[in-house]
């Protein structure tokens, strides 16, 4: 199977890859199964749900923005937007379904969840990622004005990401999740420190360049310094924290 890359994946997939992929890969996904990915973005997810399902599985791979995907036999793509269409499938269509906060809003998180329970066989896995509003820190930086730069631009991020400073599935999962019935409920949360000139001020770097025409009182100028910020190793951050959730319906 084959997916088409961006040069610059949407920056919630590639900030929440990492955790999904582990998780996935933990999962009791089998050959032959049916698996629903809400939030597929460039397909990294997709492919590698894809190898687990094997030729004769299947993976239904929905983003409002599907350019970057490529259907396959195994594959199907379906541009859906969550705020205004139902999810593909019917009640206990998916014996998997692994799910990525969209960029932006959603109006109702809850039904969003609640159409991916119902879509669920029983002993399948939920799974959930978002970026919490915890807010990200700045441990160390070479001077004031970089630190006052700093902070800006990343809260401005979290902002442009998650389309608010509180855009989660929800606030409390545990409950909603019990409420309808699942269990071995898990969640996976944490953040990493991030040095500069490393991988993830590096990522940061890329997602700043990508997004800084819609973050809010950052001009060009302030997005060049904040680039070369993310290179120099006097900075130290905090990353944004990453959350996966998961839980299985009843058997």
């Amino acid at each position: 199977m084959t997916t088409t890359l961006p040069a610059h994946p949407g920056p919630i997939h590639q900030l929440l890859n990492p955790s999904i992929r582990t998780l996935v890969d933990r999962l009791d996904i089998k050959t032959n199964q049916r698996v629903l990915e809400v939030g597929a973005g460039a397909g990294e997810i997709t492919a590698r749900l894809a190898q687990l399902v094997g030729r004769y599985g299947a993976v239904t791979a929905v983003d409002t923005d599907t350019s970057h995907l490529t259907g396959t036999p195994v594959i199907d793509v379906q541009q859906r937007d969550p705020n205004r269409d139902l999810l593909p499938g019917q009640a206990d269509s998916y014996d998997h379904i692994v799910a990525r906060w969209p960029h932006g809003t959603l109006r109702d998180p809850a039904d969003v969840v609640e159409q991916m329970i119902t879509r669920l066989r029983p002993g399948g896995w939920l799974v959930l990622a978002d970026i919490t509003p915890n807010a990200p820190r700045v441990y160390r930086s070479p001077d004031d004005d970089s630190l006052t730069l700093i902070t800006t631009v990343m809260h401005q991020v979290q902002r442009a990401v998650t389309g608010s400073y509180s855009g989660t599935w929800t606030a409390a999962p545990e409950a909603l999740l019990l409420q309808h019935g699942l269990v071995q409920h898990c969640i996976h949360s944490g953040t990493e420190t991030w040095t500069g000139g490393g991988p993830g001020c590096g990522l940061l770097a890329d997602i700043v360049t990508h997004l800084y025409p819609r973050l809010i009182g950052i001009t060009h100028a302030d997005a060049d310094r904040f680039v070369g910020l993310m290179a120099d190793p006097r900075v130290l951050l905090g990353s944004y924290e990453r959350r996966v959730i998961h839980a299985r319906e009843r058997t």
